[in-house]
């Protein structure tokens, strides 16, 4: 039996534009290949974000598999960033089973390119589906608070028979006065599913 293959993508841009990453790098701006331009600047005071980012999980191949469900999200339970003190890596969520976006309410990242990006949670700037009074808004959540063994995130329980994508993830950055300068190592993040 041929297992499934699937791809990590990030939807960008107005489209959305969908690519397939594997070291997704966040900036201040809103593209999936920011290389070292538009970093995120450490702020004179207070905290500034980055630019949200999102991620699907995409069936790009059923191949065999009658279906793909019970997609999760989940961290290492420690981020190795030195994001100072009120600085944190987000992820945006709901109440209910089902935290994930779906691919139908992308909202292409806004802000200030290299410069910052807007709170994805925020009620005039922020993302449509995730910011504070739409829906079933629940306040978003430290990434590494999503580690393995039970305390993973649902992104999107439902069944795949087809090639198609998964919700999907927003996640972003907040940088406060007292970071460290420079480049952070990278943070493994990490995408469950089952195939049967």
């Amino acid at each position: 039996m041929a297992v499934a293959d699937l791809a990590v993508q990030q939807y960008s841009g107005g489209g959305p534009d969908t690519d397939t990453v594997t070291t997704p790098r966040l900036s201040t701006s809103d593209t999936d290949t920011p290389g070292t331009a538009n970093p995120i600047p450490i702020p004179a005071a207070g905290t500034i974000f980055s630019y949200w980012m999102t991620l699907h999980l995409t069936i790009t191949n059923i191949q065999d598999a009658t279906v793909i469900n019970n997609h999760l999200f989940y961290s290492d339970g420690a981020c190795g960033w030195a994001l100072g003190g009120g600085g944190e890596l987000w992820i945006a969520q709901k109440t209910g089973a089902d935290m994930g976006v779906p691919t139908g309410s992308y909202d292409q990242a806004t802000g200030t390119p290299g410069v910052e990006g807007d709170d994805f949670d925020d009620v005039a700037d922020g993302h449509a589906y995730y910011k504070t009074g739409e829906g079933t808004h629940s306040a978003p959540a430290a990434v590494d608070s999503f580690t393995t063994g039970g305390s993973e995130m649902t992104v999107d329980a439902g069944d795949h028979s087809i090639a198609e994508a998964f919700k999907g993830i927003v996640i972003q950055a907040e940088i406060d006065d007292d970071a460290t300068r420079g480049a952070m190592a990278a943070e493994t993040l990490t995408f469950q599913f089952d195939e049967v």
